[in-house]
């Protein structure tokens, strides 16, 4: 028989010296290994795995920005946590969920590297085979990315999952190693009802875990929120109540999560425990309770009248037909009409298509209007038809259109008034209303979600997104009102 291979890493062997692998009752057993050692495959396809992120092996050689040589990886591992959530808070602020999702997942990696490397989390880290160590240089050169100022902060019509699959999809740390790599409802909208719902793609119920435990916002979870659904996913409903208090009116709101537990370790070594404890903490983001700020501007035309400006209103042409039969007589009323708004001054050009013609002509009678003259033709052709038209001259308004920002309430539903206090942003889902003035003109609204995106509608044409719902307002009306609201996107 071939003699046995030794498995054991090299720096446990200037340690410890190599130690040939035991035997019991005549039967060769595997090879001993020192605490906290991962197998070296597992090891290997970390690394490859991983390879993605790290760009090339070549890269080993480089040294990390969060520790140096002598450092346990558990303290690299600490170091880009930390580094993670700096990242998570810096999205945060800017409002951004492409920022936000990047930074999650990177803290979800973080916890499968963890889990995965088991004990040896507390080996230096720079003593670690190669493969290993180019994943720690793969989580740090990730780490070390800053969304650039203008970057692209994502859509709030997009649901957001975080996946970390690519990293984790291959075996065997499918068959061996816990992992969880896909949480899908990752980032949710306020509701005052129901649940938020979280479905997290994991292979602990395959991997033998046998119990659960589930902490949000740093308090442990009922059981009942969390629901299996073999052979790979876990169910999380977590009630509307319990995150009530959690939102920000205006800004990202990350919920850390935390999911654990029990499983079996595997370990020859009857005098330690055969089963350990594992951790998946990742974030579950909310959007403000308050996502869209807004500008609403109702506009009329100006109301005072330049008196030392004279415009030309040029007169619409009017049919006057032959008044039927020989000897008659028919006086045709002519109206022109001004800008609503201006003064009428005076007529002048009046004007008659078959001047040359003594049958029929203007009176010279002129009534004054408010916007306007009307003037009377005579037709005495029982058959010539004419076409009449006159000028005005006006006093035009002073200036340009007017903009009055006007403020939107939350409507109390139908028979109801509007609350008392002006919406100082507007909420998915609820609906807004207000009161314009008689004389309005049009109205142009815009809305600003945190991430930067605009919606608008106006007068002329309709909203630029379909979650944008604007009804009215009736000119007609003696107080035209506008209602306004917005949908969930999902």
């Amino acid at each position: 028989m071939p003699a046995p291979v030794d498995f054991t890493p090299a720096h446990a062997r200037a340690r410890t010296g190599t130690r040939p692998a035991p035997a019991l009752h005549g039967r060769r057993v595997s090879p001993w290994r020192p605490p906290g050692w991962l197998p070296a495959r597992a090891i290997r396809w970390l690394g490859v795995a991983f390879g993605s992120l790290a760009g090339s092996l070549g890269a080993a050689a480089q040294p990390l920005s969060v520790a140096a040589p002598g450092f346990p990886a558990s303290f690299v591992l600490d170091k880009l946590s930390a580094r993670a959530a700096f990242l998570a808070g810096k999205a945060i602020g800017d409002g951004s969920l492409t920022a936000s999702k990047s930074a999650r997942e990177l803290q979800l990696l973080i916890a499968n590297t963890r889990v995965a490397l088991g004990d040896a989390v507390d080996d230096r880290w720079d003593k670690l085979a190669v493969e290993p160590q180019a994943l720690l240089r793969a989580l740090d050169k990730r780490a070390a990315i800053t969304p650039a100022d203008g970057a692209d902060r994502g859509r709030i019509e997009d649901r957001v999952v975080l996946d970390v699959s690519a990293a984790l999809a291959r075996p065997p740390f499918s068959d061996n190693a816990p992992w969880v790599r896909r949480v899908e409802g990752a980032t949710h909208y306020f509701r005052a009802d129901g649940s938020y719902r979280l479905q997290i793609e994991t292979n602990l119920p395959t991997a033998g875990a046998t119990a659960y435990s589930l902490s949000v916002a740093g308090q442990p979870a009922p059981a009942e929120w969390l629901q299996l659904a073999p052979p790979n996913r876990l169910l999380l409903a977590i009630p509307a109540k319990a995150l009530a208090t959690s939102f920000a009116d205006r800004t990202l709101v990350h919920v850390p999560i935390e999911l654990s537990a029990v499983m079996p370790k595997g370990s020859w070594k009857f005098w330690q425990s055969n089963i350990r404890q594992v951790n998946f903490p990742f974030s579950l983001a909310l959007y403000p309770r308050k996502p869209l700020a807004y500008v609403l501007k109702e506009i009329t035309a100006p109301t005072a009248v330049d008196d030392k400006r004279l415009v030309l209103a040029k007169g619409t042409p009017t049919a006057v037909p032959g008044c039927g039969r020989p000897g008659c007589v028919h006086d045709q009323v002519v109206c022109g009409e001004v800008p609503a708004g201006a003064k009428p001054v005076d007529t002048i050009n009046f004007r008659d298509s078959q001047s040359s013609d003594p049958s029929g002509g203007w009176t010279g009678a002129v009534q004054a209007l408010p916007n306007g003259f009307c003037a009377i033709y005579k037709q005495q052709s029982p058959t010539l038809a004419r076409s009449v038209s006159f000028d005005i001259r006006y006093n035009p308004l002073a200036g340009d259109r007017q903009e009055t920002e006007r403020k939107l309430r939350p409507a109390r539903g139908k028979g109801g008034s509007d609350a008392a206090a002006d919406a100082d942003a507007l909420k998915f889902g609820t609906a807004y209303g207000t009161e314009l003035s008689p004389q309005m003109q049009g109205y142009e609204l815009v809305l600003t979600a945190f991430t930067g995106q605009s919606y608008t509608a106006n007068a002329a044409a309709p909203p630029s997104s379909p979650l944008l719902r604007v009804r009215g307002p009736d000119r007609g009306a003696e107080a035209p009102r506008l209602s306004v609201s917005f949908q969930p996107p999902w």
